[in-house]
C-alpha cells in the first residue's frame, strides 16, 4: 500500500508559505524555528537561551512560543506604539 503524497511539499514549506502570504504586523509570538530564522541563531541556541532564562518564552495548546515583547526587549526591533 502506498503512502499518500502531499500536496505542496513538507509541512515547514507549507508554514512558510502561509507566514509569507500573511501581512507584515507585529504577531503576539513566534515559533522556535520562526525566532531561530529571524534573530539568525540556531534553534539549539534559541533552546539553549530558554533553559537559561535568558528568553522568555510562553507554552499555548502545547506550542512553545517567543512573545513578540522579546523581541523588543533583545533590540531586534523598535517598540509599536499603541493607536
Amino acid at each position: 500500500m502506498k503512502s499518500p503524497t502531499l500536496v505542496g511539499g513538507t509541512r515547514a514549506a507549507r508554514r512558510a508559505q502561509q507566514s509569507n502570504r500573511k501581512s507584515k504586523e507585529p504577531r503576539l509570538g513566534y515559533r522556535i524555528s520562526e525566532w531561530s530564522e529571524m534573530t539568525g541563531t540556531s534553534r539549539q541556541t534559541t533552546w539553549r537561551a530558554i533553559r537559561n532564562g535568558t528568553l522568555k518564552t510562553i507554552t499555548y495548546a502545547g506550542i512553545t512560543l517567543v512573545p513578540d515583547s522579546e523581541r523588543v526587549r533583545l533590540g531586534f526591533a523598535e517598540p509599536q506604539p499603541i493607536t
